[in-house]
Parts: C-alpha cells; sequence; structure tokens
C-alpha cells in the first residue's frame, strides 16, 4: 500500500497545477505556460536521473518511454488549450476522464482487472463527468 500517499500526493499536485496553470493563463498564452512547464519537469527529473531513479531504458522500454512522452506532450498541449478557451472548474474535471481511458488500455493490454466494487467506482467517475458536461 505505499502507492497510496503517492497517489494523494499526486492528485495535490495535479490539482495545484491546474490551478496556477489557469492563474498563469490570464497573462502568458498556453505555448508558454507549457513551455514552462516542460522546463521545469526536465530539469527536476533530471536532477532525480542523477540519483538512485537511474534505470536503462533500452529494448521494448524504449518505445514505451517515446510513446508515452509524445502522449504525454500532446495531452499537455490540449489541456492547456481547454484551460486557456473554458473555465478551470469545467475543463479539470472532463480532462479527469483520462483514469478511465487507462484503466480499460490496462485491462485489455496489460492483463490487469477490476473488482466489481471498483467497476462501480469507475463508472461512478464516468458519470460525473457526463453530469459536469451537460449542466451548463
Amino acid at each position: 500500500m505505499q502507492w497510496i500517499p503517492y497517489s494523494l500526493a499526486a492528485a495535490v499536485g495535479f490539482a495545484l497545477w491546474a490551478f496556477f496553470g489557469k492563474i498563469a493563463l490570464r497573462h502568458a498564452s498556453w505555448a508558454q505556460v507549457g513551455l514552462v512547464y516542460g522546463v521545469a519537469t526536465a530539469l527536476l527529473f533530471g536532477a532525480l536521473l542523477l540519483g538512485p531513479a537511474r534505470r536503462g531504458f533500452a529494448g521494448t522500454n524504449g518505445w514505451a518511454l517515446a510513446a508515452g512522452a509524445i502522449s504525454g506532450a500532446l495531452g499537455l498541449t490540449m489541456f492547456y488549450l481547454a484551460l486557456d478557451h473554458g473555465k478551470a472548474s469545467i475543463v479539470v474535471p472532463l480532462v479527469s476522464v483520462y483514469p478511465l481511458i487507462t484503466a480499460g488500455l490496462a485491462i485489455v493490454f496489460l492483463s490487469e482487472s477490476l473488482t466489481v466494487l471498483q467497476m462501480v467506482g469507475v463508472g461512478c467517475t464516468l458519470g460525473g463527468v457526463v453530469l459536469i458536461g451537460v449542466a451548463r
């Protein structure tokens, strides 16, 4: 259960990232905000790679790393565009549907499974996103 504190810290980090990103977009373009985020991320992970987080990523891990980086960069670009044109209180919950997509991909391609209770939680998440989308 070591993953729970990391997950909660990630949720807080993502919440602050979106909140401050929306504030930054008041005076900067989505491309400027994305670039600053990217540079900060590169510096942080660059520093971490100098320590115990260092691993090799050749072979099959190399393509997954590249695909993840490209997907993340495209997702980040679309996120900042959505945040620039929409309300954070609507955009962020709608974008938060990505775990449902990840769960589906993990079930199909990584042979992972969900319990009935976890499936109910996924359904509630999807229901919440639908309610946010239709309530204007």
